[in-house]
């Protein structure tokens, strides 16, 4: 700590000049904007080492969690600018958690040091691969009022009331804040905070080692209430790989079979996600008997989220789709258990997503679609389904998502 005070002195009197900065911003439907481009994030919170990066960026990952868990200190700066280098080398971008500095007082040395550490990152030429900032770690849970998280958004990016940075210049305005809640509270405590933060997220995680039959659906029904509560539409959903619940003290683990998460992934895009981030890679806890050489969830990646992430990526048939929110349309069901919706995406592209969680399989019709629908391709699913008077049947079973895109031929 002794040498972080030491190197504020300085960056009190004067910020550190920043290289070529990435920026992020939000259009007017709550997609993430990038250097000028629209994506959906996919983030591994936390990532593989270095070693590792290219293959998660080659199947779609886009962002990293880097930063301590704890404290900042000169160390921890230095392992993060070393993190931001490694990223941006793969031509990834970091989310970088400042969640240990998101309670300050606009002229404490609290704010000195996150002045300190947003100078320091965005000094070195690896502050080009900074995307987001991370904010606080479940403040409603914890009780940490919204009032408490304004001076360090101020103070991180410009937005917000004025009066929250006191007349202080932020210290940077080109980067959009996360704040992730626990499953807690209704549309309006979580509401609250809408106003300290850029992107409002949610992480839950039902699976549970000793529970032979999670529901599924709170995925998406917490990102739906998260989507209610956040006035810009930016909605983050934390989906899981480990947590705390997943094992056992005798070295059992319960992880999310295939089918599992893709159905908490397009659940929680059918309900508003924006962005999805991918949690416990790095806890060994999780992780199969040939993980450790490779430091990071290899055995999950290979078997569960690399074809997720493929589906999903920015060079996937369905990434157009994903970054137009605002052309959602939702569709009608036979049944009450299936939920769809659908989006344009490239031009003459119409995607459908469906998703079911009723138990026992069922034949679903889904009605709403343009007239002009007449078959589709069922993604991933090397299969295609015909559709007649704006309507089309298919079998869904338990956890099961269907995906479709119909071509709209060109005038003649």
């Amino acid at each position: 700590m002794r040498g972080v005070v030491a190197a504020m002195a300085a960056v009190v009197l004067a910020a550190p000049a920043a290289g070529s900065a990435a920026t992020t911003r939000l259009d007017r439907h709550g997609t993430v904007v990038l250097d000028g481009r629209k994506v959906f994030p996919i983030v591994l919170a936390r990532g593989p080492p270095a070693d590792g990066l290219a293959e998660v960026a080659a199947a779609g990952v886009n962002f990293l969690k880097v930063g301590p868990a704890g404290e900042w200190n000169d160390d921890e700066i230095a392992r993060t600018v070393a993190a931001n280098r490694e990223a941006a080398a793969h031509g990834l971008h970091t989310w970088v958690n400042l969640s240990s500095l998101s309670v300050v007082g606009p002229w404490g040395w609290r704010a000195d040091l996150l002045r300190h550490v947003i100078g320091s990152l965005e000094a070195d030429p690896s502050g080009s691969a900074i995307g987001m900032w991370k904010g606080a770690d479940e403040p409603l849970k914890f009780r940490v009022p919204p009032s408490s998280l304004r001076s360090a958004y101020c103070l991180a990016t410009g937005r917000g009331r004025r009066s929250w940075c006191d007349g202080r210049a932020p210290f940077d305005t080109d980067r959009l804040w996360v704040t992730v809640q626990a499953p807690r509270g209704g549309i309006l405590g979580l509401g609250s905070y809408s106003s300290v933060t850029d992107i409002h997220g949610i992480n839950r995680y039902p699976i549970a080692i000793g529970d032979p039959d999670p529901d599924l659906r709170d995925v998406g029904l917490w990102t739906n209430r998260l989507r209610w509560a956040t006035p810009s539409s930016a909605v983050w959903a934390t989906l899981q790989i480990c947590w705390t619940w997943s094992y056992d003290a005798l070295g059992n683990f319960a992880l999310p079979s295939r089918e599992q998460e893709r159905f908490m992934a397009y659940s929680a895009i059918l309900n508003g996600a924006r962005a999805l981030a991918f949690y416990g890679g790095n806890n060994p806890k999780c992780w199969g008997p040939f993980d450790a050489v490779g430091g990071w969830n290899w055995t999950f990646w290979n078997a569960v989220l690399e074809p997720l992430v493929r589906e999903l990526g920015a060079r996937s048939p369905l990434a157009p789709a994903l970054v137009q929110p605002g052309s959602t349309k939702a569709l009608a069901t036979s049944d009450p258990m299936t939920q769809a919706i659908s989006r344009r995406g490239r031009a003459g592209e119409l995607w459908v997503i469906a998703a079911r969680s009723g138990e026992e399989s069922e034949e679903v019709t889904i009605t709403g679609l343009p007239p002009w629908a007449k078959r589709a391709e069922v993604y991933t699913e090397g299969r295609s389904v015909d559709a007649a008077k704006g309507a089309l049947t298919d079998s869904f079973g338990r956890w099961s998502v269907h995906v479709y895109r119909f071509l709209r031929a060109p005038p003649a």
